[in-house]
């Protein structure tokens, strides 16, 4: 005689692994790796967390020994943005567009344009000299160089 799973217990049981896999997804999001990259000609061969904060602010827009650093970002509906916001820069959305509304009105600085996804900023980077971009770490390859690696 085999035992006889009661309708309910299934649906509880279907419930309990969805959490699960919910919670294994929001893990894996959450320990991804941001990667600042750069144009192979720029003259630095690594960032801080503290530069890279206050070029992506627009509070510095220098490198040592390089000129004028052009920045590029992702799209604010990708999750590389809000890890690497989080992560690097340490500001949330919301203050993050209040600091641009503050910036922006009284004309000190423009966020940095805004590209669709990992290979488009990849693509910008390495065709523009002094370029500097985010994307995730599993995105990275050889036509750019890696400048910071955050976990």
């Amino acid at each position: 005689m085999t035992p006889r799973v009661h309708r309910g217990n299934r649906i509880h049981f279907l419930l309990c692994l969805l959490i699960v896999m919910g919670m294994v997804s929001v893990a894996s999001q959450a320990q991804a790796e941001v990667v600042i990259i750069g144009n192979k000609s720029l003259a630095v061969e690594s960032v801080t967390l503290k530069q890279a904060k206050k070029l992506w602010l627009k509070k510095s827009l220098k490198l040592p020994g390089t000129g004028k650093v052009k920045l590029v970002d992702q799209f604010k509906a990708n999750a590389t943005y809000t890890e690497f916001y989080r992560k690097i820069v340490k500001k949330k959305p919301s203050q993050l567009k209040a600091y641009w509304a503050k910036v922006t009105f009284t004309g000190k600085a423009f966020p940095p344009e805004q590209m669709a996804d990992d290979a488009s900023v990849i693509d910008w980077v390495a065709n523009t000299s002094n370029a500097m971009g985010y994307v995730d770490g599993s995105a990275v390859n050889d036509s750019v160089k890696r400048l910071l690696t955050v976990k």
